[in-house]
């Protein structure tokens, strides 16, 4: 046993021998500890403090940011087929396209290096799998 244990132990047996806890509103109610004994008291207290102030572990702010992402890029597709539907010269075609093609590339990559990211952090249990992009397939597309 350590020395803060001991000295805690002995200043809460001193208080409870002074009787500093007999008027306790809530004496003899269980303690509503988390759901996960597991954890230590510190950690805990840190997932009640962020658990109230609406934030998400950051293994589930990835999901969302996956997700966000994701949106984006097929708003960019979109963009991109409307844009090489319009009749345009072939040196304006291949600029459209060269830079339609950078961009999505740079968002594809992105997103999966996020999904790497969430896969290593991810508790087994609660992994939602997502599809990595195929960049090279991903541009064919784009090209045709």
């Amino acid at each position: 046993m350590d020395w803060v244990a001991l000295v805690a132990g002995r200043k809460i047996k001193e208080a409870m021998d002074n009787g500093e806890f007999d008027d306790n509103p809530l004496q003899g109610q269980p303690l509503n500890l988390d759901e996960d004994a597991s954890l230590s008291p510190e950690q805990r207290v840190t997932r009640k403090i962020l658990k109230n102030a609406g934030a998400l572990p950051q293994w589930m702010q990835m999901e969302v940011d996956i997700r966000r992402e994701r949106e984006a890029i097929e708003k960019t597709r979109t963009r991109a087929q409307r844009l090489l539907a319009q009749p345009l010269t072939g040196d304006a075609r291949a600029r459209v396209l060269s830079r339609l093609r950078r961009e999505l590339r740079e968002q594809m990559d992105t997103v999966n290096t996020m999904i790497l990211q969430y896969n290593m952090i991810c508790p087994s249990g609660y992994a939602r799998p997502f599809a990595s992009y195929n960049l090279n397939r991903e541009m064919e597309q784009l090209g045709s």
